[in-house]
């Protein structure tokens, strides 16, 4: 992926994290000169059409710009596979950040839990609930602050049957107790979720982590939040509070919203600048279970996580058993379930493939057939055909089985692949004749009786014939040749065409025809010298088409070869868009500029002569 341009536009320079669903890269935009951010959608989930067009619908909701959160933009295809276009924040991921430093001191965890406040209380106005806050998809700026990724992105992951399991691990460590019985992600859950980062943040660890991710969520219904200062004494009161509410176990004992979470957290960071122990809260009680107080931060071996003592239950009997079924989300069950019907489908698979092996058959004879004919016939019997090599002959027709392996009569099983080699027809042929026609028209042509293009198409100057046609041929037309020989074109091409731009030296649809576009342009609005860099968008794709250093007041004419009937040219001073105009033209297609008298030399019956090949 490295050094590949994604969409004709997104230059790749580097990968910056690999997760479950995602591998993403850092790119450069061509058209904007920004940074742009591309995670590729990993397997399974880039095949599942399901959950690609969720995504992709759900993307205009979830486009809120703000400071403190990450701007989405496209879903982009190519090559079957998709990739998640977004901005390129400036940082690292926070887990990579605790990973090295934590614990961290007070004012840097809460500084830190600003910016994801300031990100949700935007989502939370828009009516969005972020649903996967944690760690893992915070980016920790180089200021201090933290930006929000992936805002609202949870609710695709209901279109796939897998991307559940696949974000789990990484989700459970921060999900709020009702959606760990089933209730969906919500503002009050966010905030539940930047309780557990800022705890993380403060200590190092998150505050509930069971063997599995089932287990975790366990822990959420039931252990009481350890004791900040039990941790660590330095910390303050009213940072302790702070996150006790924050983690209270009913969503209505919680903080209200994001701004009033932010507000006591700007009071807290002022209080501790002017030197002051900031004061706990009188309203931050919660009917959540009392903290309970650890002497020291331990960690088993193998397992980073608290080791306390059993927290006491309520003596209620619901509250002494185990969770039940019912309180684990149905999307977890199914999730679950999923899994071990997998697990449990391979085993019986093999088992099958143990007791019942694939019957065996006759290789019927197939020779002389068509090939398309031929595998049909063979996908009936539930066999395979495999093309391994095509061959001249002068007794077997073009596209009919020369040869098969298995041969005729031979034993081949059930599911079992033939090996075929078909004619390409006579070893001699005679050359078509090419000339008018475009590098595409000609290229199927030639491929039909296995002859192939000479590279890329020469080009003469010519004004008296459409842009991209054919002019001359080597060989010529009706000289016989031997099959899979290649012919060599030269085609018309208007005075000071750019590079690539006619029909046959780029991947445009031969069905797109090849006008002129003009631009005219004054380097105006500086007062120095500039580096102006004009691009050309048209139903080819975008390209740069013309690059030079100017003073103000400069005049620049850009001829340029399109496709379709309208084009779209950019032009930027220093990498800043300064202009972006669209140019349409005439139904025509372009022969090259009207004002040009010299028409080039001409050779015999009006044709060109060639330029030296």
């Amino acid at each position: 992926m490295i050094g590949k341009t994604l969409a004709v536009r997104y230059e790749i320079n580097a990968q910056v994290n690999d997760g479950p669903m995602f591998r993403m890269y850092s790119a450069r935009d061509r058209l904007t000169g920004r940074n742009v951010g591309i995670r590729e959608i990993k397997e399974p989930f880039n095949s599942e059409v399901s959950f690609i067009n969720a995504l992709a619908k759900s993307l205009p909701s979830l486009q809120v710009s703000h400071p403190a959160l990450e701007f989405l933009h496209e879903v982009v295809e190519e090559e079957h596979q998709r990739y998640l276009i977004s901005e390129m924040p400036k940082g690292s991921l926070l887990t990579e950040r605790i990973k090295r430093f934590a614990p961290f001191t007070v004012p840097v965890s809460l500084a830190t839990t600003q910016g994801i406040l300031e990100g949700l209380d935007v989502l939370h106005q828009a009516g969005i609930a972020h649903g996967d806050v944690g760690a893992h998809n915070v980016i920790a700026t180089p200021d201090g602050s933290a930006k929000l990724q992936l805002g609202g992105v949870w609710k695709t992951y209901s279109e796939s049957r897998t991307a559940g399991a696949a974000v789990l691990p990484l989700m459970a460590p921060y999900l709020a107790p009702e959606v760990c019985q089933g209730a969906n992600p919500s503002a009050q859950s966010d905030l539940y979720s930047v309780g557990i980062v800022l705890f993380q943040l403060l200590t190092g660890n998150v505050p509930f982590i069971g063997e599995t991710p089932t287990a975790t969520t366990v822990r959420h219904l039931q252990s009481p939040v350890p004791s900040l200062r039990g941790l660590n004494a330095s910390i303050p009161v009213a940072v302790e509070m702070l996150v006790h509410k924050l983690l209270a176990k009913n969503p209505d004992d919680r903080y209200q919203s994001a701004k009033d979470v932010l507000n006591e957290v700007n009071t807290i960071i002022d209080q501790i600048r002017f030197g002051k122990n900031p004061a706990a809260r009188k309203d931050t009680g919660s009917s959540s279970p009392v903290m309970e107080t650890v002497p020291k931060l331990r960690k088993s071996a193998g397992n980073e996580k608290f080791s306390k003592p059993k927290p006491k239950l309520e003596p209620s009997e619901e509250k002494t058993k185990r969770v039940r079924d019912g309180d684990i989300p149905s999307w977890l069950l199914g999730l679950l379930a999923v899994t071990f019907l997998s697990a449990l489908g391979v085993i019986i698979a093999f088992v099958v493939f143990l007791t019942q092996k694939p019957r065996e058959m006759k290789m019927p004879n197939i020779v002389g057939v068509n090939v398309n004919k031929a595998r049909e016939d063979l996908r009936k019997l539930k066999l395979n055909l495999k093309i391994v090599s095509k061959e001249a002959s002068d007794r077997v027709d073009i596209n009919k089985i020369m040869q098969t392996s298995p041969e005729p009569g031979q034993m081949v099983r059930e599911n079992g692949t033939v090996d075929v080699v078909v004619s390409s027809g006579t070893r001699i042929v005679q050359v078509p004749n090419l000339l008018g026609m475009t590098a595409d028209e000609a290229k199927e042509g030639l491929g039909a009786l296995n002859l192939e293009i000479d590279g890329k198409p020469s080009r003469i100057t010519d004004l008296d014939h459409p842009a991209g046609s054919i002019v001359r041929q080597l060989p010529e037309p009706d000289k016989s040749v031997p099959r899979f020989s290649k012919v060599r074109i030269w085609i018309a091409a208007p005075e000071g065409a750019a590079p690539d731009s006619l029909p046959g030296e780029t991947e445009a649809p031969p069905s797109v025809a090849a006008r002129s576009f003009v631009l005219n342009h004054v380097v105006k609005g500086v007062d120095w010298n500039v580096s102006v860099r004009i691009e050309i968008e048209d139903e080819s794709g975008t390209r740069k088409v013309y690059e030079k250093r100017h003073d103000p007041g400069d005049k620049i004419t850009v001829r340029e070869i399109g496709y379709g009937t309208k084009a779209t040219f950019r032009v930027y001073y220093d990498e800043d868009l300064r202009e972006e105009k669209e140019v349409a033209t005439s139904t025509r297609p372009a022969t090259g500029p009207a004002n040009k008298a010299e028409s080039g030399r001409t050779g015999g019956n009006g044709v060109p002569a060639p330029q030296t090949p």
